[in-house]
């Protein structure tokens, strides 16, 4: 734990020296490396969305949690189809299962 004033925060430790790291020196903190200009890296500016699709179907579960499918990239594309299919008509039904729970217990739902 780190108090005020004390070396970990660049303050002076017991015997009056300083903190060369925290006193201003930033040779001691390392850089992260610039991004690779030919990744394959989505990117996006504040307010946007991404999709991820190709890491499969998100799943709602009864409880309200979601999760993925682990071996989603093993899948051929037949299996994908009728995956997303399955699970989409799935989580709807229990998305409106939900609601209508909420509503029964007064809550709100964040839509």
């Amino acid at each position: 734990m780190a108090f005020a004033g004390s070396a970990a925060e660049g303050g002076s430790n017991p015997e009056g020296e300083t903190n060369a790291a925290a006193g201003g020196g930033d040779s001691d903190i390392p850089a992260l490396p610039m991004p690779d200009p030919d990744a394959d890296i989505p990117s996006i500016k504040l307010g946007e969305t991404i999709r991820f699709e190709e890491w499969g179907p998100i799943i709602l579960n009864q409880d309200g949690t979601t999760r993925r499918i682990a071996n989603w990239d093993q899948l051929t594309e037949g299996e994908k189809t009728a995956t997303w299919r399955r699970i989409s008509k799935r989580n709807e039904e229990r998305r409106k299962v939900l609601l209508e729970k909420m509503k029964e217990e007064g809550q709100e739902p964040d839509l």
